[in-house]
């Protein structure tokens, strides 16, 4: 019997992108990478100096900052869990092109440190276990207990083979009465929207953003649950650490009681953030929960002095499938004694079967155009698009296909060479015109008439850009509600766009 895990989804659903950069003169663009490996840092820290505002590198090291701050001759420190951190002078950095900025690693083993999976048995050994241990029953002491906000950029997209869609971004801001109250219930705890956008640049597929309903659209072998309401409930939910007394997701289940019990600690590391020390933990869920079907593992980070989780990252698979089921990434960064959100990442992974095949709609013929208009069921990829591909035929007699063009994201024009007409006017029977048309892929990569089924990944994420420690609610703001789409959701227009902005990813659809 496959095992069954739980996994908290929203029943709707949203999208993702494909790859070129699109750049305002308004921003300046931006990459970090590994100075010795030429890899992007996903998720740097970006801060605007002497201010509290900031963004976050995407998982390919990409981020934008708005060219004001440049114009203010701003300084930004760009900091990694691992890395030495940078500053760099915004007036050095072009608007034109892609600036890309180099940082070094900064890590080391711990040989001093015996590692052992349970409790140490001697005073003076210090193990993973005890460490995480150790973090977890002090996370009411490094979080915060009273009332607080943070604003950020918001984003949910979906992946299909390389490929962004359903892209969509919003300004949210979300206020907080405390690690000790329950992120969703809890009546004080809500969110508000000040900016809404649905992303035209990026490919839309609304196949993609059918509910799942178990048979049409799917997770392998996953139960879903309808708690956590809309996507930032959704969100929310996947943070262990804010939600250490709820429950949680698959093997991480109640994170104070169950973690430690349901995980082995097997390395350890220091490594640097700045100059604080911190443990790299890595942990995987023991076989006797998995089983044989499936596999969970992660990274846990832990400040040396004050044993601060600042990052928590998890996967689960299924055995036989190469990608993650899920995975989570969480950051917290520390403001003045206590820990609050970076940015959380969360994406599933999603199966649409053969029931929406890429077909044919109709074809019609203009004789002005002396032209055939073939209308398909979906986005077609226009660079599968080959004259070679399209046959036609009048009364048994072959016409020869000059061109093939899109004129709109689902039709095609194929023109007819001048010589190969046939006589056709209001009164031909154009049931004498036969076709036959292949090789042709829609943007999901589906083959016309054939049903593969669609393999994508859902995500959603939330990148903090300023943290306010004792900001409370105001009367004059319209919340967010928690069981409605944010589409459906009021936006504050509250002029909030000048100090806030999108950090809409560089990969688009053309």
């Amino acid at each position: 019997m496959n095992l069954k895990l739980k996994c908290l989804l929203f029943v709707l659903i949203s999208s993702l992108n494909v790859v070129c950069i699109a750049q305002s003169e308004s921003e300046i663009i931006c990459r970090v990478i590994d100075s010795e490996s030429k890899f992007p840092v996903p998720y740097a820290t970006i801060q605007i100096e002497n201010t509290g505002k900031g963004t976050i590198a995407n998982v390919d090291g990409d981020f934008r900052v708005p060219a004001k701050f440049k114009a203010e001759k701003k300084k930004i420190l760009i900091s990694s869990i691992g890395y030495e951190t940078v500053i760099i002078e915004l007036e050095t950095l072009s608007l034109e092109v892609l600036n890309v900025i180099e940082i070094k690693t900064k890590i080391e083993e711990l040989e001093e440190i015996v590692i052992k999976s349970t409790k140490p048995t001697k005073r003076y050994n210090i193990s993973p276990y005890s460490i995480v241990k150790k973090a977890i029953n002090k996370i009411p002491d490094n979080y915060p207990t009273t009332k607080f906000s943070k604003i950020g950029y918001y984003r949910d997209y979906q992946i299909v083979n390389d490929r962004y869609y359903n892209l969509n971004e919003a300004i949210v801001e979300t206020f907080d009465a405390g690690f000790q109250t329950d992120v969703i219930m809890d009546e004080y705890n809500q969110n508000a929207l000040y900016s809404y956008k649905e992303n035209s640049e990026f490919l839309r597929d609304s196949d993609l953003l059918r509910p799942y309903d178990g048979k049409r659209k799917f997770i392998n072998n996953t139960n879903l649950s309808s708690q956590g309401g809309n996507e930032l409930g959704i969100l929310n939910i996947h943070d262990p650490i804010r939600n250490f007394e709820q429950l949680g997701f698959s093997f991480v289940y109640v994170f104070k009681k169950k973690f430690l019990d349901n995980h082995e600690f097997t390395d350890i590391k220091k490594v640097y953030l700045n100059d604080d020390i911190l443990y790299e933990i890595t942990f995987k869920a023991k076989q006797s929960l998995t089983k044989a079907s499936h596999k969970a593992s992660g990274k846990i980070y832990i400040g040396q002095s004050d044993y601060a989780i600042h990052k928590f990252t998890y996967k689960v698979y299924e055995i036989t499938l190469p990608s993650p089921l899920f995975e989570v990434e969480i950051e917290y960064k520390k403001k003045n004694d206590l820990m609050y959100l970076n940015y959380i990442t969360f994406n599933n992974q999603f199966t649409i079967d053969e029931a929406y095949r890429f077909d044919v709609l109709n074809i019609e013929y203009d004789r002005v155009e002396q032209a055939f208009f073939v209308k398909f069921n979906r986005e077609v990829d226009a660079t599968t698009l080959d004259k070679r591909d399209f046959k036609f035929k009048f009364n048994r007699k072959k016409m020869m296909v000059k061109n093939v063009e899109l004129t709109d994201s689902i039709t095609a024009k194929i023109g007819i060479a001048d010589w190969s007409l046939p006589g056709v006017d209001e009164n031909t029977d154009m049931s004498q015109f036969t076709y036959k048309i292949k090789n042709i892929y829609d943007v999901t990569n589906r083959k016309l008439y054939e049903s593969p089924k669609i393999v994508g990944f859902q995500f959603r994420e939330f990148f903090v850009q300023e943290v306010f420690e004792t900001k409370a609610q105001t009367e004059n703001i319209i919340f967010i509600n928690k069981y409605r789409p944010l589409s459906e959701a009021h936006i504050n227009e509250l002029g909030l766009a000048k100090n806030y902005w999108l950090n809409t990813p560089l990969k688009q659809t053309r």
